[in-house]
């Protein structure tokens, strides 16, 4: 069943204290500042919105770590009347998209995939030297 594919720890916390986990264990990993804007919960969302914004939030963070070479990382997990938004940005030497290396580009994918498959958008904003802000937002999400 769905709820078997469920990551632990958006079992046990739920998405927003679980992104929360995720970023503060990047920035230790990373040795990143970290700045986290999530509330303590979201109201209820559907397992495949939980999943994939916790999916997009664990590959977001994992490139900032490992190719960013950024010194911090903002997360924010926010909702209102307009839906459910997601944004990691990092201070990094940010990426020409096209030349953006393979393995980042994969990722990339990965979470171009995962949002379209529950109806969300992605966007990613990244210039050389300028970091890298992702962003997933998903319209009226429950």
């Amino acid at each position: 069943a769905l709820r078997d594919l469920r990551t632990a720890p958006l079992e046990s916390l739920g998405l927003a204290l679980a992104v929360r986990q995720l970023a503060e264990e990047a920035a230790a990993r990373g040795g990143l500042l970290a700045r986290i804007e999530a509330p303590e919960a979201l109201p209820a969302l559907s397992p495949e919105v939980e999943q994939c914004f916790y999916r997009v939030a664990q590959e977001a963070l994992e490139n900032v770590v490992r190719h960013a070479n950024a010194r911090w990382v903002t997360v924010s997990v926010r909702q209102n009347d307009e839906g459910l938004l997601l944004e990691v940005a990092d201070d990094g030497h940010g990426f020409e998209e096209e030349a953006a290396a393979s393995d980042y580009q994969f990722g990339l994918r990965g979470m171009r995939e995962r949002a379209r498959l529950i109806g969300a958008r992605l966007e990613v904003l990244s210039r050389p030297e300028e970091g890298t802000t992702i962003r997933l937002f998903k319209g009226g999400a429950t």
